[in-house]
């Protein structure tokens, strides 16, 4: 058998109480790996942790810790508890991250700064703090940022998410140049349209799902992606496949970002 991708290694993910942040997860134990478990909801963290800890190998740990990364504080003891606890830091995949939809005109301050606090400065910083961690062990560490189809195509209604997200791709590229010397590499995730729980909770009215078939139309694969299938490329960016990739952003879209797909194509390409 082949040996699991992150067997004796670490890696810290946030955002893994739900969703994106639980596929990821969930997909690290599968490979071996030592998992610190970020979000800010404590039940789905703990929820997570049963799972994970019935599904791995003895010598594998989970840690959970609930907490605001949006908190200084919160992100300093996180990365030393990791460290007492684990050593070295090999990976850390940024998931956390939040979505309201309201029209630019009726953005508040407050609505903003809540945003770009947790989507782009949280990210930041953790990763500052992750990255000297990585450099004083001598780990050639991984970093891994969601990002979002939001950071190439324009959406109306969420100006500051994909303004978030559009920072998050130059944070990429500008990380990967620094840390490169010290062999650590950075890249970033650019889902789409994502089969999630929470997405699939939403679908309770028939004006919902028709809204929902829209938004898969634009993808000329038609459907939305599964959450196994952004942890692939998660874990192609966070393992040894990708050993001569850094600054890049992979969209995992179905091609929706590679522009529109009109329904007349569609019925004439089912025809042949």
């Amino acid at each position: 058998m082949e040996k699991p991708l992150f067997k004796n290694e670490t890696a810290i993910i946030t955002g893994a109480g739900s969703g994106i942040g639980r596929g990821i997860a969930q997909r690290f134990a599968k490979e071996g790996a030592n998992l610190c478990l970020v979000d800010i909801q404590e039940e789905k963290l703990q929820q997570l942790k049963r799972e994970l800890e019935s599904m791995t190998q003895p010598e594998q740990r989970v840690v959970v810790r609930s907490g605001n990364l949006c908190e200084g504080s919160f992100r300093e003891s996180l990365v030393e508890e990791a460290v007492e606890i684990f050593g070295d830091i090999h990976v850390i995949v940024h998931s956390a991250g939040i979505y309201p939809s309201t029209p630019f005109l009726e953005i508040t301050e407050q609505e903003w700064d809540s945003v770009l606090d947790l989507n782009l400065k949280a990210v930041f910083f953790l990763n500052q703090l992750v990255a000297k961690m990585m450099i004083v062990q001598g780990v050639k560490g991984r970093i891994v940022n969601i990002s979002s189809t939001a950071s190439e195509v324009a959406r109306p209604g969420v100006a500051h998410y994909c303004s978030s997200k559009a920072g998050l791709k130059m944070l990429t590229q500008v990380l990967a140049l620094e840390l490169a010397p010290h062999g650590i590499r950075v890249n970033a995730l650019g889902p789409g349209l994502v089969e999630t729980d929470t997405l699939l909770n939403t679908l309770k009215t028939e004006k919902a799902k028709r809204e929902h078939e829209e938004k898969i139309s634009f993808s000329p694969l038609n459907r939305a992606a599964l959450v196994e299938e952004i942890a692939d490329g998660v874990v192609y960016f966070a393992s040894s496949h990708s050993s001569y990739v850094t600054g890049q952003t992979l969209l995992v879209d179905g091609g929706y970002a590679a522009g529109r797909i009109f329904t007349s194509l569609q019925t004439i390409n089912r025809r042949f």
